[in-house]
């Protein structure tokens, strides 16, 4: 009887294991965003572009007063709509925001931003400008490939690699630095375009 007893519980004990990772599998599978930020952050990257190839080809600005005066505020407007993007999508999933998984994923983003700043100062401070748009492409690539780890994201593994080729083609290329920064930012406005259909596809599988 008691070995009986015994028996059930570790049975039982192993399905509530089982189903703690099959809901661990399902959160993972589920997006962290609604799909419309990506079309949005797609859009500000483009008219960041555009605004600053005009202005540095036509005023001859420096480039720490252009961060200040154009990406700056397309940054500021890019975390805006991805907090609220996420915030909703979170509520939609009952999940929190606090959670292991989200904490360990902004912890990532967060290093990687700093990492990128630092960079940027650096080559800023060895007038390297003209491999700033490189560095640029390089640090959309490592954002999808930390977003790529959950598996409602597998697919931007592949933008991410296509990023660094072309990180790598640009660099052989030795473009010059206004047009490369207007092509940098194209390219990205189109990946997170791409992206955006891909994540509202995904959507409507989950509806």
């Amino acid at each position: 009887m008691s070995e009986n007893k015994k028996d059930q519980s570790l049975e039982k004990y192993l399905k509530d294991i089982e189903t703690i990772k099959d809901l661990l599998a399902d959160v993972d599978k589920r997006p962290l965003y609604e799909s419309w930020v990506f079309y949005v952050w797609g859009g500000l990257i483009a008219v960041g572009s555009f605004i600053h190839f005009l202005v540095e080809k036509s005023y001859d600005l420096p480039i720490g007063e252009i961060f200040l005066k154009v990406w700056l505020p397309v940054i500021l407007a890019m975390g805006f709509f991805e907090f609220l993007a996420l915030v909703r999508n979170l509520a939609r999933h009952s999940l929190s925001i606090f959670s292991r998984g989200m904490v360990k994923l902004y912890m990532s983003m967060t290093g990687s931003v700093a990492a990128l700043v630092f960079i940027v100062l650096l080559f800023l401070k060895l007038d390297a400008i003209q491999y700033l748009p490189i560095v640029f492409l390089l640090a959309g690539a490592i954002a999808y490939f930390i977003l790529a780890q959950r598996s409602a994201y597998v697919y931007l593994f592949a933008h991410g690699v296509l990023m660094v080729l072309l990180a790598i083609l640009f660099y052989l290329l030795k473009i010059e630095h206004h047009a490369l920064s207007l092509i940098v930012g194209c390219v990205v406005a189109i990946s997170l375009t791409i992206a955006g259909f891909s994540a509202g596809r995904m959507e409507k599988k989950e509806k």
